[in-house]
C-alpha cells in the first residue's frame, strides 16, 4: 500500500503537531510491514533531495507540492490512502482519507481565537473535514468525545491513537548537569519548580503564580522556572509576576530545545502542568519520564494520560494547587513515589504502540 502523509510540519520550529508526525512517521517507517509513504513537504523544504537529519528510507519518498496543487496529487502519486496528521485533508488516495485532530481548544472556547473573524468558519471548515475523512483519528479518549459533541461525529468514525514518549527523554541529573542548571538560570541551592507551556491563557501561567504567591513562604527557598514563550496578546509571564511582586522568584528561559527541557525535567524538585484543556498533554509524559514528580490538572485529557503517577488538582483551584504543591515539597517519599509511578506509567505510552495501531488502521481501511 501506498499511503500520503502531510509531513510539512515537521520541517522547522515543529511545535506539538510537528513532533507528532515526526515521531510517527519514523515509527511508521521502522514498523517490519510493506507500506510505502510519501511525504509531502512545502517547495523549498528539501536540502539535496532530504530533510536534514532524516536517515534515508527505502519504503519513504519526499515530495515537495504547492498547497494549491495538493488537490490532484493522491491521484498523481497514485496513493492508496492519505493520512493528514493536522486538522487537514488535502488530498486523497483510492480508498479516501483520514485527517487527525489533537484536540478542539478553540471550537469549545472560541473567545480565545486570534482569527479576525472569530473560529466558527475554522469548525466549519473542520467538520466538513471530518466528515469527508474515512476516519478521524484522534489522541485520546477525551478528544474523541469532544470530536462527538462539539462536532457531531459519530464515535464509531473516531480511532483513538495515543501519543508515544520520544526516547530523548530520559533522566540526566548529574551533578555537572545540576551545576549547569543553576548556572544557566541563577537557581539557588534549594532548587527549583518547573512549569511548562508558555503564556497562552490555556496553560494557566496566571494561577499557577497565584498559587506560587500565596505559599512563597512555605516553598524553602525554591524558585519558579517558567519556560515557552512568554509572552501572549491576553497576558505574559512578566506583568504576572510584577502584579504578584514575584520579579525576584520567577525565572523566564523562553522557549528550549528537547535537550534543555530533558535537563530541567531532571533536576525540578517538582513538575506544575495545570494547563486548563489538553488534547493529550506531552509535557506530562516527558516530564514523568526524565523522572520529575508531577502535578497536573483533573480536567481534559490529563487524567487520561496521568493515571495514578501525577497528582491531579482542579486548575481553576488556586487554593487547591498551592497546598498539592506544597503537600508535595514537604514529603520526599510522596515525590519518590510519584517518582516510580512516573518511570511506570511513560512505559505505556510507545511511539511504535502508535504506529503498530495507524498501520493496522491503514490497512483496515484499503481492503
Amino acid at each position: 500500500m501506498r499511503i500520503g502523509i502531510d509531513a510539512a510540519s515537521i520541517v522547522g520550529d515543529k511545535g506539538g503537531v510537528g513532533w507528532h508526525t515526526y515521531h510517527l512517521l519514523k515509527a511508521l517507517l521502522e514498523l517490519d510491514d510493506d507500506h510505502e509513504y510519501v511525504g509531502y513537504l512545502r517547495p523549498g523544504s528539501l536540502q539535496d533531495g532530504t530533510i536534514s537529519g532524516w536517515p534515508p528510507y527505502a519504503r519513504l519518498r519526499w515530495v515537495e507540492t504547492p498547497r494549491w496543487s495538493m488537490a490532484w496529487r493522491g491521484r498523481w502519486d497514485r496513493l492508496d490512502l492519505y493520512h493528514g496528521p493536522n486538522f487537514k485533508m488535502h488530498t486523497r488516495g483510492r480508498f479516501g482519507g483520514i485527517v487527525t485532530i489533537h484536540d478542539l481548544w478553540l471550537a469549545r472556547h472560541p473567545e480565545y481565537s486570534r482569527k479576525l473573524l472569530g473560529q466558527a468558519g475554522s469548525s466549519r471548515r473542520a467538520i466538513a473535514t471530518a466528515n469527508r475523512a474515512r476516519k478521524v483519528v484522534t489522541v485520546s479518549e477525551f478528544s474523541a468525545r469532544e470530536i462527538e459533541s462539539l462536532y457531531g461525529i459519530a464515535r464509531d468514525h473516531v480511532a483513538v491513537v495515543h501519543n508515544g514518549v520520544s526516547e530523548e527523554f530520559s533522566p540526566l541529573c548529574t551533578e555537572q548537569v545540576k551545576a549547569e542548571v543553576r548556572h544557566r538560570w541563577d537557581i539557588p541551592a534549594a532548587g527549583f519548580i518547573l512549569f511548562v507551556g508558555g503564556a497562552d491563557p490555556r496553560k494557566n501561567h496566571a494561577r499557577f503564580l497565584q498559587a506560587v504567591a500565596k505559599v512563597r513562604a512555605q516553598l524553602g527557598g525554591r524558585v519558579v522556572l517558567l519556560v515557552g514563550d512568554p509572552d501572549h496578546p491576553q497576558g505574559s509571564y512578566q506583568a504576572t509576576a510584577q502584579g504578584l511582586a514575584l520579579e525576584q522568584d520567577v525565572r523566564c528561559t523562553g522557549r528550549l530545545d528537547r535537550e534543555d527541557l530533558r535537563c530541567l525535567y531532571s533536576c525540578t524538585d517538582l513538575f506544575v502542568f495545570p494547563s486548563r484543556y489538553e488534547g493529550f498533554g506531552m509535557p506530562v509524559l516527558e516530564a514523568m519520564a526524565c523522572g520529575a514528580p508531577t502535578v497536573t490538572s483533573s480536567t481534559s485529557s490529563l487524567p487520561e494520560v496521568a493515571g495514578e503517577a501525577a497528582l491531579l488538582v482542579d486548575p481553576d483551584d488556586v487554593d487547591g494547587l498551592a497546598a498539592t504543591m506544597v503537600r508535595a515539597l514537604a514529603d520526599q517519599e510522596l515525590r519518590d513515589t510519584l517518582r516510580r509511578r512516573g518511570f511506570e506509567r511513560v512505559r505505556q505510552f510507545t511511539w511504535r504502540q502508535a504506529a503498530v495501531r495507524t498501520s493496522a488502521l491503514y490497512r483496515e481501511l484499503c481492503r
